[in-house]
């Protein structure tokens, strides 16, 4: 066996930022995948603003797109924009990202082993073993950052209720000049999710997600998605890709025990409204970091990631769940009042810059609903204007 500190399994954007700040805290770190890197990941790709301030320099190099504008419509009709004088978000290939994190992991002094399929992970007398394709890595500490059908989930912690979401996309080839800037975003025929459509230089990002029971049905939705909007390449239905949206369900997920941390999808930490997960993945990769190096034992590390996930991520998530409950509830109401006052969508972009929170968003759309509106919709979310957080 090889000794480390910590093993991780999972070289996403969570399992590599955990890495990467872990070996610079003087840890033996092994991060484990069983993918080799650049590989293909089914994502949107586009990372908000304040996602950057995460980042290692030279995240820049990678973009492939700034966004600027962003094009609403039900059912591929009825289109309003919003325009922004700042970026909305930065477009990027998972491939591609995926890989500069992983690398950054291993320049920071990660053991990085590429190609290793993790088949098991057991406890042993000082901490555990993973199995992985015919040798065994000893550790102290797991990290479970492999993706929302998590195999250290599964085998280290409690039973957990699938994903609430799943998704489906496609990123093909595109030599329009239309979308430049822009991103397309479509309501109304996707339960509890939404389509889009995301520039990326020489190709587009084009996807759906809906609600994980309704995973039957994002073929057709997203080829009518596709067939709605002139110039989208019609390859786009054809060639895709699924995966789950690990949003939680409804309270949190267990994302910690004796000896092990969940991070990112494995977590259950994707926004619910848009299903963004990266933001989240990097964030609690970090969170995970610092609770580990910091910890005095593993009941201590264990306590400080559970009570940091709570205090810095879930009251987030909570309001971004009853947010998208309440948008999705009538999306073609929601589409018609926003149509009429698109600049108040500006308030959305500042979560994504980070300059706003998802529960002070959720206070200031209490405000507004108006007393018309509370009798319908607040019961439904089990809010009351004076507790709206």
């Amino acid at each position: 066996m090889t000794d480390y500190d910590v093993a991780i399994v999972g070289a996403g954007p969570a399992g590599s930022t955990a890495a990467r700040e872990l070996a610079r805290g003087g840890a033996r770190v092994c991060l484990l995948d069983r993918a080799r890197f650049p590989r293909p990941k089914p994502c949107g790709g586009a990372l908000s603003p304040r996602v950057l301030r995460h980042l290692p320099s030279g995240v820049e190099g990678l973009v492939r797109a700034r966004i600027q504008r962003a094009v609403f419509t039900f059912r591929s009709c009825r289109p309003f924009e919003v325009t922004s004088t700042l970026p909305m978000g930065y477009m990027v290939c998972r491939e591609e990202f995926d890989a500069w994190l992983c690398g950054s992991a291993e320049e920071a002094g990660a053991c990085v082993r590429e190609g290793v399929a993790v088949r098991r992970v057991e406890r042993t007398g000082t901490g555990f073993a993973v199995r992985a394709s015919g040798e065994d890595i000893r550790a102290s500490w797991v990290v479970g950052a492999d993706g929302a059908n998590s195999l250290v989930a599964a085998q280290l912690l409690p039973r957990r209720l699938p994903a609430k979401f799943i998704g489906v996309e496609s990123e093909v080839p595109y030599e329009g000049d239309d979308l430049e800037e822009t991103v397309l975003v479509d309501v109304g025929r996707y339960p509890g999710g939404y389509a889009w459509a995301f520039p990326k230089g020489d190709r587009v990002n084009v996807g759906v997600m809906l609600e994980f029971p309704r995973g039957r049905e994002l073929r057709g939705a997203l080829a009518a998605f596709v067939g709605g909007v002139p110039g989208l390449p019609s390859a786009a239905a054809a060639c895709w890709q699924s995966a789950p949206v690990a949003a939680p369900l409804r309270e949190p997920a267990p994302c910690a025990g004796t000896g092990v941390l969940l991070v990112g999808d494995a977590a259950r930490l994707a926004d619910p409204f848009l299903g963004e997960g990266i933001y989240y993945a990097i964030k609690s990769g970090s969170l995970a970091a610092k609770a580990l190096l910091a910890g005095r034992n593993e009941a201590d590390a264990a306590a400080r990631y559970e009570t940091a996930v709570a205090e810095a991520i879930w009251p987030d998530l909570r309001a971004a769940s009853r947010i998208a409950s309440l948008f999705h509830r009538s999306p073609r109401w929601w589409h018609r009042i926003l149509s009429r006052m698109p600049t108040s969508l500006m308030q959305y972009v500042a979560v994504l810059t980070g300059e706003q929170s998802y529960t002070g968003l959720l206070r200031l759309v209490v405000d507004r609903l108006g007393s018309a509106a509370e009798r319908w919709a607040l019961p439904r979310l089990g809010l009351a204007r004076s507790g709206a957080s």
